[in-house]
């Protein structure tokens, strides 16, 4: 979507120009758009967002059609790809908490590890809670990425979270503290108590 930002057409407009003539300014082609030409200068390298009123005007002189220009002025208000990008990590982070809170496998999973009778089959956890398999698997991936359980190579299972009295409330808060500190990786910073979290 950047090809439609209305800087763009205009410094290939600009460009255009020069290449037909050398000579040619930036305050001719602010002349020609009737502007000033450090607005102009401000527009073209992206410091500055045109008003719409400035997008209607200039696109009109550069034999833009009225359609044009109202494309050109809803472009102006799409998030850049870095903005995107930082949307779509608050967006995957806020699941992750809300999953944790939510999803009560999670602190299953966690409780029946400690149990003598405990077995490292998602199916048996699923039995075990009432939890879907699918449910438990989203559940132990969240676990294993949050860095709360450990699966080693021959299959065990360990609790990772350092908690001496494993309660559902104790587990949440500890899971939300590990989500914001993923998310703080990621430069995402999501509201909470700032709580360092036990060492294990």
């Amino acid at each position: 979507m950047q090809a439609l930002r209305f800087q763009e057409i205009l410094r290939k407009e600009f460009e255009e120009r020069r290449k037909k003539n050398s000579r040619y300014s930036l305050r001719a082609f602010a002349a020609a758009l009737e502007t000033d030409h450090s607005t102009l200068s401000q527009v073209m390298r992206g410091s500055r967002r045109p008003p719409a009123t400035k997008i209607r005007s200039w696109a009109r002189k550069l034999g833009m059609t009225p359609e044009e220009a109202t494309l050109y002025i809803a472009a102006q208000h799409l998030p850049d790809a870095n903005t995107t990008a930082r949307q779509e990590q608050l967006r995957h982070w806020t699941a992750e908490a809300v999953g944790v809170v939510m999803e009560p496998a999670h602190w299953q999973i966690l409780r029946l590890s400690r149990t003598p009778e405990f077995k490292p089959d998602c199916r048996w956890i699923a039995h075990q809670t009432g939890s879907s398999v699918d449910a438990v698997n989203v559940a132990l991936s969240r676990l294993l990425r949050l860095r709360l359980i450990r699966i080693n190579r021959s299959g065990e299972w360990t609790d990772l979270t350092g908690l001496e009295r494993l309660t559902e409330r104790a587990f949440r808060k500890l899971a939300l503290v590990c989500v914001r500190e993923e998310a703080a990786k990621a430069n995402i910073k999501l509201n909470g108590p700032r709580e360092a979290r036990k060492s294990t």
